[in-house]
């Protein structure tokens, strides 16, 4: 029978005990209503995976007899999602598929088509709740490591950073001339914008064209932000994957 996981903070876990954070001890105990000599298998964020026996069930649960375990394989490409702020039901969902699919970062952004802001005095719990989120999805998808959210930025401050970055660099819009093939997955790492519902203002293209983004389309439907960051995701992964086996299309090896 498949281990039940549990979130462990790193800087909780010493020696063979590890204490799980509240919202961990709550689901454990109350949720899932595991006891005592229960095992349990534990992730620290941090790329890390380990074995223990729950040993108390009080308000706060410790884990005892913890060992590491062999950790998961790297990751043949690293994939930073930098998408346009959208209403935010949309967005954790995109957060939390975007987390199983292997997003290892995480960059909202503010563009000149999205109408959406958050105040400072609301970003901080706003964060905090989009960690919650991704690691939860992490979680449950038996991912080891879980992916770094960065603070809201504004897009041209953004390209800035990411022009000095040797990587894939992958715009999408509806009706760019490129399509995602495999002569674009020849890096360890890959950026991939996605726009808000508004689309790209052609200033925004202009510049990220200048800053070393190829422009992408990914087929001829409108798409919802948040399916096209998805659907990116699964074609560049898949793409990945068949480079990495050899396999691929005949025709086109790689071609979407």
């Amino acid at each position: 029978m498949k281990l039940r996981r549990f979130f462990a903070a790193k800087r909780l876990i010493a020696g063979e005990t590890a204490i799980l954070l509240p919202e961990q001890s709550r689901h454990l105990r109350d949720v899932l209503r595991l006891e005592p000599g229960d095992a349990v298998e534990l992730f620290d964020g941090e790329g890390n995976r380990y074995h223990g026996i729950v040993e108390d069930c009080g308000p706060e649960v410790r884990i005892g007899r913890v060992n590491r375990l062999h950790s998961f394989a790297t990751p043949l490409l690293r994939i930073v999602l930098a998408a346009g702020l959208i209403k935010q039901d949309r967005f954790e969902w995109m957060l939390q598929k975007g987390t199983e699919l292997g997003a290892d970062e995480f960059v909202p952004l503010a563009t000149l088509r999205s109408n959406i802001r958050l105040p400072e005095d609301r970003l901080e719990a706003r964060l905090q709740r989009w960690h919650r989120i991704v690691r939860e999805a992490a979680r449950q998808s038996g991912r080891s490591e879980i992916p770094v959210i960065r603070p809201p930025i504004e897009f041209g401050a953004f390209l800035g950073v990411e022009s000095r970055a040797s990587c894939a660099k992958l715009l999408f819009f509806e009706g760019a001339e490129g399509r995602l093939t495999s002569r674009l997955c020849g890096s360890d790492r890959a950026v991939l914008c996605i726009g808000p519902e508004g689309g790209w203002d052609p200033t925004e293209i202009a510049a990220a064209r200048e800053a070393g983004f190829t422009a992408c389309c990914l087929g001829s439907r409108t798409l919802r932000s948040e399916t096209a960051a998805v659907a990116a995701m699964a074609v560049l992964q898949f793409l990945v994957a068949s480079l990495a086996s050899g396999s691929g299309p005949a025709s086109d090896p790689g071609s979407v």
